[in-house]
C-alpha cells in the first residue's frame, strides 16, 4: 500500500513531521466524504484516497490503489464522464477551482449524486498537474430537491388554481399562489400576496356561499362551494372553490390551501341544456310552433354576441321560405325577405335551403347575392350571416336557421355547436307540428268518408223500408186474392192474371199444375196453355233440381203446412208462400196446393245494396279504429322515448358523459324518423285513395339511384348485417317517378334490414333485358308463414312472427299501389324463418334515349 509504504519510508514514529503526518491522515479518515489526490487523466488514476471512499461508494482504499482495481473515472455515471472532463479541463486551463455536482454508481450498482471541491496542483515545478480535492455525498439532498422542483412544476401545471394561506394569522393572509391562478384571475403572484381571498369578490359580498366559508373557516372544517368570482379586468367568472385544513403533527392548524376552478363555461353549458330542456317539453308538450320558435331564437341571440336570429320555415306549395319568428329582425329586411325562393342564385338563406348544407357569408355587403338588400344592411348595421338548413331525418327540407351579425367573421366550434343544436331542435318542433297539422287533416278527412259513408247507408235504408212497404203491400194483395180463389175461382182468376210481378199456382195431389196466372214465369204459362195440366216433373227448361224443391214444398203443404221458400229462375229471384186448399178427396180434406211467387229482385238488388253498404261502412270502422289503435300507439312510444331521452340528457350534462348523450339524441332522431316514416305512409295512403299521386316519369339510372339509397340506409343496418347490389350491367335506365322508385326501394331494404338478423347479408338483384327491368331484395330473415301470405298487401296487416317488430302494417300497401302506379307488378315468395324474395318488374324504356 502507497500510504504504508510512506510511513515507512519515514522510519521514526518520534519524528515531528511523522507525527503532523499521522494527525493529519487521521482527521482525514475521519471526515465524512471523500479527501483524494489523482492524475489528470481520463481514468482520474489514484495518488490518495481516504477511508470515506468506501461508504460513498462500497470500494476499499485497497481496490483505488490497485492497478488492477477500480479506478474513480470508472464509476462516474456513463452520461456525467463528458462533462467533468470537461469543466475540471477548463478549470485548470484559467488556473482556479472547480465546483462539480454529477453522479456515480457504486459497488451496489446504486446511483449516489455527489459533489466535488477541487484544485489542479504540481508538487515539482517540471512535473504532471495533480487533481486534490474533496468529495461528499448529496444524493439525499438532491433527491430533496428534485422532489420540490416536482411538487412546484405540479402544482403549477395544475389546470385548476391553487392557493395558500396562513391560518395562525388574522385574515388568514395568502403566502403562495401557483401560476394557474394567475391565468385564472389576472392576478399575479405578487400582487396577492398577505392578502385575504375575499378580494376575488369584489363587492358582490352578498352570497349566501360566502357565510358558508367563514362558518367552515371559524371551526377549521373543509368547505367546497360555488360562488361568483371577478378577474382583475372585472368581469365576472363561477369559481368551484374548495377549502381544506392543513394541521402539524401537533394537530395545529396552520394553513389553509383552497383549490379554485374556473366553472364559468360549465354554468353556461348548464344554462343553455335547462333552455333546451325547456324548449323539448314545449315540443313535446305541442305547444304553437311560434311560441318554441321564440324560444330558440332566443337562446341563440342571448349565447352569441351581437347577433339578431330569425326561423324561417319552407313552404312546399310555393318552394319558398317564410318568417317562422325573427322578433328583433328589422321589419323593413323582414319583409323584403319574405318568400325567398330555393334556388342557388338565391341569397345565402334560400341557398342553404336549396343546397341542404350550411352556408357561411362573412361579409354580406361583398356578396353578389345581397346586394339588393345592401341598403336594408347598411341601415341596420348587417355584415355576416350564417345560414343552417334545418332537414327531416330523410333529409327533406322543413326550413332554413339564419344568424345576422353587427360584424364581419365566421363561427368558431362553440357558435357552430350551438346554431347545429338550435337547428335540429326547431327541425323537430316544425315537423311535429307538420305531422300534428297532417295529422288533424287525416281525422277530418276521415270523419268526412265516414259522415258520406253513414249518409249513402241511411239512404239504402230508406230504400230498403220503401221496399218492404211496397212488399207488404204485395202480400196484403196475395192474401186477398187466395181469400178470393177459396170463394169464388172465377174472381180469383181475374185477380190472378194481373198479379203484378208475380204469379199464381194451383197443383193438385197429383202433382199437376191445373191453374196459373200472373205477369211472370211466361214460359211455364205456354207450356200450361199449350198443354191443358201439366206435371211438375214434364216442365221443360225447369232443372231437375229445381223440380225435386217444389215437388218437396208442394208435399209439404197438401200434408198442411204453410211454407215460404225462396227460388232463382232466369236470374230473378221469386219468394213462394205455399197455402193447403181443403176439399173432398182424401183423408185430410186438403186437395189442391196454392203456390203465390213473388218476384223479389230489386229487393234483393236493395239488400245487396245494404250488404255492401254495411260491409263498407265496417270496413271504414275497422279502418278508423285501426287507425286510432295504430296511430295512439306508433306516436305514444317514440314520444315517450324522445321525453325520457331528452330528460336523461338534461340530467347527463357533465362532462365524460358525451357518449351517452350522443346516445340519447341518437334515440330522439331515430324516433322522430319512425314519427315521420308513420306519418308518410297515412298521408301516402290517404292521397292513393282521393286519386291525388300521379307519377311524374324520368329517365335514371337504376343501379345509382339503388347504390345512393343503399348509403343511406347503411345507418339502420344491424351488428354484421351489410347490402350487396348484384346488378346485370353497370347501368340500367329506367324511366320511373323517382319519388315514388325512392319510397318502394327504400321500405323494401328497410323491411329485410328490420326483419333480418345480426351478421346476415341482404342481397338487391337488378336485372334487365330487351323488354323489362327487375329489382329484387333478397333477405335471409324470419320469413313470412305461408297460411298469412295470401294477406301480406292488405292495410294494416302484419304477420304474426312480425308483431313484436315495429311496423304499420302499411308499407308494402302502399309499395303495390305506387308500383302499379307505374305500370309495374310486384311478387313475393318466402319460407318461415328462411327469408323472403320481393321482385318489383317495370317496362324498360325506349332505347333510342341517350343520356
Amino acid at each position: 500500500m502507497r500510504e504504508q509504504e510512506s510511513t515507512n519510508n519515514i522510519g521514526n514514529g518520534n519524528n515531528p513531521l511523522f507525527e503532523s503526518d499521522r494527525k493529519l491522515r487521521t482527521l482525514v479518515g475521519n471526515i465524512s466524504g471523500v479527501v483524494y489526490r489523482c492524475h489528470n487523466d481520463k481514468k482520474w488514476s489514484t495518488e490518495f484516497i481516504s477511508k470515506g471512499c468506501y461508504d460513498l461508494t462500497g470500494y476499499t482504499q485497497e481496490e483505488f490503489y490497485d492497478p488492477k482495481g477500480i479506478n474513480w473515472g470508472e464509476i462516474i455515471h456513463e452520461d456525467d464522464k463528458e462533462k467533468v472532463w470537461e469543466e475540471v479541463q477548463d478549470a485548470l486551463a484559467k488556473e482556479r477551482q472547480f465546483h462539480l455536482n454529477y453522479r456515480i454508481r457504486s459497488a451496489e450498482g446504486k446511483i449516489r449524486w455527489v459533489s466535488e471541491l477541487g484544485i489542479g496542483v504540481r508538487p515539482n515545478k517540471d512535473g504532471p498537474i495533480l487533481l486534490e480535492g474533496f468529495i461528499e455525498d448529496i444524493t439525499k439532498q438532491k433527491e430533496a430537491e428534485n422532489l420540490l422542483k416536482t411538487r412546484n412544476r405540479a402544482l403549477n401545471a395544475a389546470g385548476r388554481g391553487i392557493i395558500i394561506a396562513d391560518a395562525q394569522v388574522q385574515r388568514f393572509p395568502i403566502t403562495y399562489v401557483n401560476e394557474a391562478f394567475e391565468g385564472i384571475t389576472g392576478y399575479k403572484q405578487q400582487e396577492v400576496l398577505g392578502k385575504n381571498c375575499d378580494f376575488l369578490q369584489g363587492t358582490d359580498k352578498d352570497q349566501e356561499e360566502i357565510n358558508t366559508i367563514r362558518a367552515a373557516l371559524q371551526i377549521g372544517e373543509p368547505c367546497k362551494v360555488k360562488l361568483r368570482n371577478y378577474k382583475k379586468d372585472g368581469s365576472l367568472f363561477w369559481n368551484e372553490l374548495t377549502i381544506t385544513p392543513v394541521r402539524n403533527g401537533k394537530d395545529e392548524l396552520t394553513h389553509y390551501i383552497a383549490i379554485i376552478n374556473d366553472i364559468t363555461h360549465q354554468k353556461k353549458e348548464e344554462a343553455l341544456k335547462n333552455r333546451q330542456r325547456l324548449v323539448m317539453e314545449s315540443i313535446i308538450r305541442n305547444e304553437p310552433i311560434d311560441a318554441i320558435a321564440s324560444q330558440i331564437v332566443g337562446i341563440l341571440e342571448d349565447d352569441i354576441n351581437g347577433s339578431i336570429a330569425a326561423i324561417w320555415k319552407f313552404q312546399e306549395d310555393r318552394d319558398d321560405l317564410v318568417i317562422l319568428s325573427g322578433p328583433n329582425f328589422p321589419e323593413n329586411l323582414k319583409g323584403a325577405l319574405n318568400g325567398i325562393p330555393l334556388h342557388p342564385n338565391a341569397c345565402s338563406c334560400g341557398k342553404a335551403g336549396h343546397l341542404k348544407e350550411s352556408v357561411i357569408v362573412k361579409n354580406m355587403l361583398s356578396e353578389d347575392s345581397w346586394q339588393q338588400y345592401r341598403d336594408y344592411l347598411v341601415e341596420h348595421n348587417l355584415k355576416a350571416c350564417w345560414s343552417y338548413p334545418m332537414l327531416t331525418p330523410t333529409s327533406e327540407i322543413l326550413g332554413v336557421l339564419c344568424l345576422y351579425l353587427e360584424n364581419e367573421g365566421i363561427p368558431g366550434k362553440k357558435e357552430n355547436e350551438l346554431i347545429k343544436d338550435a337547428s335540429q331542435l326547431a327541425s323537430l318542433a316544425i315537423e311535429q307540428d307538420n305531422i300534428r297539422q297532417a295529422l288533424l287533416q287525416s281525422k277530418i278527412q276521415l270523419e268526412q268518408k265516414v259522415k258520406k259513408r253513414t249518409s249513402e247507408l241511411r239512404s239504402s235504408i230508406k230504400k230498403l223500408e220503401t221496399l218492404n212497404s211496397n212488399l207488404d203491400d204485395q202480400i196484403t194483395v196475395t192474401n186477398r186474392a187466395l181469400r178470393r180463389a177459396e170463394t169464388s175461382e172465377e174472381i180469383s182468376s181475374g185477380i190472378a192474371k194481373n198479379f203484378p210481378k208475380g204469379v199464381i199456382i194451383l197443383v193438385n195431389d197429383q202433382m199437376e199444375i191445373v191453374y196459373m196466372e200472373g205477369t211472370a214465369l211466361r214460359n211455364i204459362r205456354q207450356q200450361k196453355i199449350h198443354h191443358g195440366k201439366i206435371k211438375i216433373v214434364d216442365l221443360k227448361n225447369f232443372s231437375a233440381r229445381r223440380k225435386a224443391i217444389f215437388k218437396e214444398y208442394i208435399d209439404k203443404t197438401l200434408d198442411g203446412e204453410h211454407l215460404s221458400f225462396e227460388i232463382k229462375y232466369r236470374g230473378i229471384n221469386y219468394m213462394v208462400n205455399t197455402t193447403p186448399l181443403h176439399g173432398k178427396g182424401n183423408g185430410k180434406g186438403i186437395t189442391h196446393a196454392l203456390l203465390v211467387l213473388n218476384d223479389i229482385s230489386e229487393q234483393k238488388r236493395a239488400e245487396e245494396d245494404i250488404r255492401i253498404a254495411l260491409k263498407k261502412q265496417q270496413e271504414l270502422n275497422d279502418l278508423k279504429s285501426r287507425f286510432i289503435a295504430t296511430a295512439s300507439h306508433e306516436f305514444r312510444t317514440p314520444l315517450s322515448v324522445i321525453l325520457s331521452s331528452a330528460t336523461l340528457i338534461e340530467r347527463q350534462n357533465q362532462l365524460g358523459q358525451e357518449d351517452r348523450r350522443l346516445r340519447h339524441t341518437g334515440l330522439i332522431r331515430s324516433n322522430v324518423q319512425n314519427l315521420v316514416t308513420i306519418l308518410n305512409d297515412f298521408l301516402s295512403l290517404g292521397k292513393l285513395e282521393e286519386g291525388e299521386i300521379k307519377p311524374i316519369l324520368e329517365r335514371f339510372d337504376l343501379v345509382d339511384f339503388t347504390t345512393s339509397l343503399k348509403q343511406q340506409l347503411e345507418t339502420n343496418l344491424k351488428k354484421g348485417q351489410s347490402v350487396q347490389i348484384i346488378a346485370s350491367n353497370p347501368s340500367i335506365i329506367v324511366s320511373l317517378d323517382p319519388k315514388l322508385t325512392r319510397y318502394i326501394i327504400s321500405n323494401l331494404l328497410s323491411n329485410a334490414i328490420k326483419y333480418s338478423h345480426e351478421d346476415q347479408i341482404i342481397a338487391v338483384k337488378i336485372q334487365d333485358d330487351t323488354k323489362k327491368v327487375s329489382l329484387s331484395v333478397i333477405d335471409q330473415g324470419i320469413g313470412i308463414p305461408f297460411e298469412e301470405q295470401k294477406n301480406m298487401f292488405q292495410r294494416f296487416f302484419r304477420a304474426k312472427n312480425s308483431l313484436n317488430i315495429k311496423g304499420t302494417g302499411l308499407g308494402l300497401t302502399i309499395v303495390k299501389q305506387y308500383t302499379e302506379l307505374m305500370g309495374g307488378t310486384i311478387c313475393f315468395s318466402s319460407e318461415k324463418d328462411r327469408g323472403s324474395i320481393f321482385t318489383v318488374q317495370f317496362r324498360k324504356p325506349s332505347s333510342q334515349w341517350q343520356p
